[in-house]
């Protein structure tokens, strides 16, 4: 069994996923609660289905970009998880996961964009490529969306979105611990190990992020 994390965002949040995909989800979508509501949501869901810690398979977590808040419990909260019992752990890129989970949502003809919160009105975005995940990940604010992707003409977003011009259709809808789980499997599968100290959050080391370019951080 799996089990997946999500805190890069709003929602805080756990999953179970077994060879046939998620069977489990419990997840809360409010500011400022995963440092206290995680560790519940986890025992929650383990207890409902079952399972002991030293019983799952591998542990996933979100590793942005997203809240650098969230994203430090997240992972401080995985790798406390996994460490006494040595379950293998991996981190998969948030908005890599978000946009494989959204995929069924987009004509690509509109042009459409993908966009996870960070804070206030900056927002990291990544536009439609034909060979997924080959992205180009930015770091902006929300008023530079439409001079930087003219051709938009269709936003998927974690986010409430109230300062956008009317060309834009745009489609609310969150990222779900599912969704991690989910990237994991059908990506990385069986990637996951025990060097817990390789992995690291895909954010920049000060409190701004970092750009992406071509997935990579440069």
């Amino acid at each position: 069994m799996i089990l997946a994390i999500e805190t890069s965002s709003k929602v805080c949040g756990i999953s179970l996923h077994d060879d046939t995909g998620c069977v489990a989800e419990r997840y809360l979508e409010e500011e400022r609660v995963h440092a206290e509501k995680l560790v519940t949501l986890t025992a929650e869901i383990l207890e409902e289905n079952s399972i002991r810690i030293p019983a799952l398979e591998t542990v996933v977590v979100s590793a942005g970009p997203g809240s650098f808040t969230g994203l430090r419990i997240g992972m401080s909260f995985a790798k406390g998880l996994v460490y006494p019992h040595r379950i293998p752990l991996a981190a998969v890129n948030s908005m890599h996961a978000y946009i494989a989970g959204c995929r069924d949502l987009i004509d690509p003809d509109e042009h459409p964009l993908w966009l996870l919160r960070s804070h206030r009105d900056y927002v990291y975005s990544a536009g439609y490529a034909s060979e997924f995940p080959q992205l180009d990940i930015h770091y902006c604010k929300t008023g530079d969306i439409a001079s930087r992707y003219p051709q938009c003409r269709h936003i998927i977003s974690n986010t409430a979105l109230s300062d956008l011009g009317p060309e834009f259709r745009i489609t609310r809808r969150s990222l779900l611990p599912s969704l991690i789980g989910n990237y994991y499997q059908a990506y990385f599968p069986g990637s996951a190990g025990t060097d817990y100290d390789s992995l690291v959050l895909e954010y920049g080391m000060a409190y701004k992020p970092k750009e992406w370019e071509n997935g990579t951080l440069r």
